[in-house]
């Protein structure tokens, strides 16, 4: 072997030896690069999210009014009375029972109508409701409805909306304080309508959005809390997670 020969081997390897380096040099340049981006990330939703729960105490610490907002340098909390115009309670399952606030009283308020029907995994059953009116000195009226007028029910008439049955109006007074309803014979899916005014407020919601600018972005993060007026109102959520904006957590 000619020392020329030997001397091209040498820098053969070299090349080799520089082209391993430089890739693994870009390799951990590139992966270190993504973990500082997914820790900022991830404090950046840290941050996002405390933010919402400074929004969210904020607002249960000051529950003045029906409805309020309440905005920081870094948050929005907003609050919402739900189950006013309707009760839209979804399914319920057998023997469920759901009690309707109606206090403060309202003389405007003459009656309520419940539709129902059979919930969407059990389209071909027959639920029934059985419901009751209670006022401030104990009196309670009952009232049951079902498909076939069978074991001392009354026949529920056609319904609407996507709900197979109703009720009549049912009268109400300026003394009667709560509804129940309870759901028999099988799931059932449940609207509850006032007639001539509005219920109280039956489920009381808030809402808090904390962000967080990142370069262009804007990280945001969500909480809410929802809390029955009456302790009631089947709750689907104590806190409720929600995310929007630019980079979604």
């Amino acid at each position: 072997m000619t020392k020329r020969e030997h001397k091209g081997q040498v820098a053969l390897v070299l090349v080799l030896i520089m082209t391993v380096v430089s890739t693994l040099a870009v390799s951990l340049a590139s992966r270190s690069t993504v973990d500082t981006k997914i820790q900022q990330s991830e404090s950046e939703g840290v941050q996002a999210l405390l933010f919402a729960q400074t929004g969210l105490e904020q607002l249960i610490m000051n529950p003045s009014g029906s409805t309020a907002g309440l905005m920081g340098t870094d948050y929005y909390a907003e609050k919402s009375d739900i189950g006013k115009s309707s009760v839209d309670l979804g399914s319920m399952d057998i023997g469920s029972t759901v009690e309707l606030n109606l206090q403060p009283a309202n003389a405007a308020l003459t009656s309520f109508i419940v539709y129902w029907g059979p919930d969407n995994n059990n389209p071909s059953n027959k639920p029934a409701v059985f419901i009751s009116v209670i006022t401030s000195s104990g009196t309670v009226t009952d009232y049951a409805y079902d498909y076939d007028g069978l074991n001392g029910f009354t026949v529920a008439t056609a319904g609407s909306g996507g709900y197979a049955k109703k009720t009549p109006n049912i009268a109400l007074n300026i003394n009667v304080i709560k509804v129940r309803i309870t759901v028999l014979g099988s799931p059932a899916l449940l609207r509850v309508l006032p007639v001539g005014a509005e219920f109280p407020s039956q489920i009381k919601s808030i809402k808090s959005t904390g962000s967080v600018q990142s370069g262009s972005q804007t990280v945001k993060y969500g909480l809410q809390y929802d809390e029955s007026a009456a302790d009631s109102i089947p709750s689907v959520f104590d806190y409720a997670l929600f995310s929007g904006g630019s980079i979604v957590q």
